[in-house]
């Protein structure tokens, strides 16, 4: 009897320890790091990151609470870096269709979040600038630091530089499987859209447009669990290691992919594919370490509510990726600004004629370089074309300016953030993990993530699909694609006017200049500085 109760204690240990321990061949996808005992839902759209990475502050003692969009087809999460998940239930669905490395199949999968675009090139920057990603390759991603394709998808990164950004959002890159039945849904669709043949109104391809595109500007083009741009713009890396037989070898139940091997596989599609591309069960593979114009990522996040929120994040106008209402009162007038800079006179008399022009009259956001360097004065003052005369070197100087709106633009917050003074508040409802961003701290009073004390940079992330915009007067939202508006700075150099002009008597040759254009503007004239005498400052005018 003793001994059969001593056997009962042996196999209750063993059970205990088998369960506490993690199965030997599990399929999940391995987390980026360990959960927090508390999570908490917020519908945050924007982030400030600085360049450098701070320990995660330690956990609250807040009671469990697991409020939050429930795990059902059409559940979305607005993320810390202003993109959208969209939720896919877990069950089984149809895979491949029929083809030598992608025979027809059923296969099994767990519930997971999925970004429902690619990672944009704004996304991208923030990870670069806090230390977790490296920059792509700026041959392939031409419009990186272009600031109005800022919502493209990322392309010229490889295979680590999107494993890299998906495990600095707490996730990671999705497997083929989780790709393709976000793709194509439970019942294994043709494309994303359903089995309607592809066309121009529904994804980004066939050299349409020629290169990439916002990641939300084919909205008609959404798959069954509403994920946009699954196919076109650029190809995506998914986790796993290419084989052509895999599909015939595979466990049905989340297969992970090969142990190895030489190709990682990719799937979707690029601006340059044609039709027979585009089915969204078609496999394709690439060395780890290859990049290109047309090849990009999205990731998967097993964990959504593990970031607290933000506490403060950017308001949004006009309706984006997630619906928030608000019309957009009309088109942005962007200025062109100019900085010209004339030489006249010759030796002490000397000048350097600065002039800024700007073709918005007024321009309530103009501001040139302050304050106005030692040996320049402002002449005229209170211009509209404001115009230094400067008798010695001013360095570089500079002009900048905002775009102009009609009227004040409707602006709204997300989900648990209240307006105030322009910018949105966490208002400390719902739920939310105790862990921070990289570049971010977190607010033990407020629970909720702040910028980093003796942050280098600030990046405000607005929902995918919109731009962050600046206002003017310290004022900045989050506009749709059609709004944004960019106004490029001028700058110019104000070199020594005697270094320039040289010293008096030393020109050659004959004064061409008429003494009758200077009588004219009513100046006196100067033969032996070839040159008109401005009378009131007795100096050389151009």
């Amino acid at each position: 009897m003793q001994h059969k109760r001593l056997m009962v204690s042996i196999c209750i240990v063993l059970v205990g320890l088998i369960l506490a321990c993690d199965l030997p061949g599990t399929t999940s996808m391995p987390p980026a790091s360990v959960a927090p005992q508390s999570t908490v839902v917020s519908h945050n759209t924007a982030i400030s990151q600085n360049t450098s990475a701070l320990p995660v502050a330690a956990l609250t003692t807040a009671p469990l609470d697991l409020a939050g969009p429930p795990m059902q087809v059409g559940s979305s999460y607005l993320y810390f870096d202003g993109s959208l998940l969209v939720a896919v239930p877990g069950g089984p669905f149809l895979m491949g269709h029929g083809g030598s490395d992608n025979p027809e199949h059923t296969v099994t999968l767990g519930d997971f979040w999925i970004y429902a675009t690619k990672i944009t090139d704004r996304e991208y920057q923030r990870c670069v600038a806090v230390g977790k990603c490296t920059m792509p390759d700026l041959d392939d991603n031409q419009g990186y630091n272009d600031p109005v394709r800022q919502n493209d998808p990322v392309s010229g990164v490889t295979y680590d530089q999107g494993a890299a950004y998906c495990d600095y959002a707490h996730g990671s890159l999705p497997t083929e499987a989780q790709w393709e039945k976000t793709a194509r849904g439970p019942n294994g669709n043709i494309y994303p859209w359903g089995n309607s043949a592809p066309s121009a109104d529904l994804l980004n391809y066939n050299s349409n447009v020629g290169r990439t595109t916002n990641v939300t500007a084919y909205p008609k083009g959404k798959s069954y669990y509403d994920a946009l741009d699954m196919e076109g713009n650029v190809f995506e890396w998914v986790h796993d290691w290419y084989n052509e037989s895999y599909y015939r070898t595979g466990p049905a139940q989340d297969p992970l992919g090969p142990d190895t091997g030489q190709d990682r596989s990719v799937r979707s599609s690029g601006y340059r594919s044609a039709n027979d591309q585009v089915p969204a069960s078609t496999r394709f593979h690439k060395l780890p370490t290859d990049h290109a114009r047309d090849l990009g990522f999205r990731c998967v996040v097993k964990a959504p509510f593990f970031y607290a929120p933000m506490c403060q994040v950017t308001t949004v106008v006009g309706p984006d990726l997630a619906g928030t209402p608000g019309p957009v009162s009309g088109a942005p007038t962007p200025q062109t600004l100019n900085i010209s800079v004339g030489y006249s006179g010759c030796g002490k008399d000397s000048i350097a004629v600065v002039s800024f022009n700007d073709s918005l009259n007024p321009d309530p956001h103009v501001s040139i370089t302050d304050p106005v360097p030692a040996g320049c004065s402002v002449n005229p003052p209170g211009g509209h074309v404001a115009q230094w005369t400067c008798t010695s070197a001013a360095g570089v100087v500079n002009m900048n300016s905002s775009c102009v709106y009609p009227a004040p633009l409707t602006a709204s917050c997300p989900a648990n953030y209240n307006l105030s003074a322009g910018i949105c508040v966490w208002d400390g409802s719902g739920t939310a993990g105790g862990q921070c961003p990289a570049g971010t701290v977190y607010d033990p009073v407020n629970k909720c993530c702040t910028l980093a004390p003796g942050a280098g940079a600030s990046f405000l992330a607005c929902p995918a699909g919109t731009f962050f915009q600046d206002m003017g007067g310290g004022s900045y939202q989050c506009l749709p694609g059609a709004s944004a508006c960019n106004v490029i700075p001028a700058l110019a150099s104000v070199d020594d006017p005697a270094a320039i002009q040289g010293p008096c008597g030393a020109r050659q040759g004959s004064c061409n200049l008429n003494a009758s254009i200077c009588e004219r503007q009513k100046y006196g004239f100067s033969a032996a500085q070839c040159c008109c005498i401005n009378p009131a400052t007795k100096s050389c005018v151009k």
